[in-house]
């Protein structure tokens, strides 16, 4: 039985991928691991699309969601224009609430200007909370689109902003009960207010502007997930050094709270880039106002490594996000 979060990469690979219809020559980039897009060629230019879900966030779902899945578009280098979304209610679903999910989503689509192209909607017993799924549609140039695949040895390997952003605001949010003893109100929003750096769009075109190898928004699976999804659709090894990946302080203490490993916590906001010249690349993207700094390196070998200090370990996806780990010690915080 498989358990909740990402189907592991060895049951997509028996699973999934081998029933994927029949290849068009008009598909640049087709679906495997690690590559969240696919690419159409359009002539000059490529359509980008991605697809997601949101399953681990309640009150930010929405907002989330149009984020989430223009971020993979930006991890290509392309610049969104609009997304399709479907929306299953449970039963005894308000209007009120349909109306709610929609403002946010309005809200996140004026913030990144674009436009809700359509998709569908409806109340079924075949959910118990709303899902929403989101596919985003972009462009970028032909010869200018990135790949989560084209990462070299001897890349370095960059982050932008702070990891676990988007965890640390969700469980800000979803659990204000649990920290409000323990924090005061300014670091609870603080917290909270970190979803406002969940776009990676600006970050996406600016490093794919630069002729780097590999760009991949980090999600499900935090850091050390990203990563592991790198190397492994580039047929590469990755070295990361833990100490060198940039953590809020809120993200740190909020990781204690729930007693989770911020490096494998769901990380929107972030974008994990590798490059030939990494400094250039960071130098670039700091000018600009956004934080950013090398963490690892890529590597032969085909190996995946954490580095801390003088210690050397070896990691693999972790069995699912940390975001889920924390709601489960959360409910056994709320029943003492």
């Amino acid at each position: 039985m498989i358990k909740i979060g990402k189907i592991p990469p060895e049951i997509l690979s028996t699973a999934v991928y081998p029933f994927l219809g029949k290849k068009r020559k008009e598909v640049l980039l087709h679906s495997s691991f690690g590559e969240d897009c696919s690419v159409i060629d359009f002539g000059e230019k490529v359509a980008v699309l991605s697809s997601d879900p949101i399953t681990g966030a309640d009150k930010l779902g929405a907002y989330l969601s149009v984020f989430v899945a223009c971020n993979d578009l930006a991890a290509c280098g392309a610049d969104p224009v609009g997304i399709l979304v479907t929306l299953l209610f449970p039963e005894n679903t308000y209007e009120a609430t349909v109306r709610d999910v929609m403002e946010n989503i309005h809200k996140a689509c004026l913030k990144i200007g674009i436009e809700v192209l359509g998709g569908h909607s409806e109340v079924t017993a075949s959910v118990n909370k709303t899902v929403i799924s989101t596919t985003a549609i972009g462009f970028a140039l032909k010869d200018n689109f990135v790949t989560s695949s084209g990462a070299r040895p001897g890349d370095d390997v960059i982050i932008t902003k702070y990891a676990g952003l988007e965890g640390t605001a969700i469980l800000a949010t979803d659990f204000e009960n649990i920290l409000s003893p323990i924090w005061d109100s300014k670091k609870i929003k603080k917290a909270q207010n970190l979803i406002e750096y969940i776009s990676v769009i600006d970050e996406g075109k600016i490093a794919s502007s630069l002729g780097i190898s590999a760009m991949h928004d980090i999600t499900e699976g935090g850091v050390l997930g990203a990563a592991y999804e790198v190397a492994k659709a580039s047929g590469t090894g990755i070295e990361i050094y833990e100490d060198r990946v940039p953590l809020l302080d809120v993200t740190k203490e909020i990781s204690n709270i729930f007693n989770i490993n911020p490096l494998g916590l769901i990380s929107s906001g972030s974008m994990l880039i590798c490059a030939r010249n990494g400094h250039r690349v960071v130098e670039a993207l700091k000018k600009e106002g956004i934080n950013a700094g090398i963490i690892g390196k890529i590597t032969n070998d085909q190996k995946y490594r954490l580095i801390k200090n003088d210690s050397i370990t070896e990691f693999s996806p972790l069995e699912r996000d940390e975001l889920f780990v924390a709601f489960e010690n959360a409910k056994k915080m709320l029943k003492k």
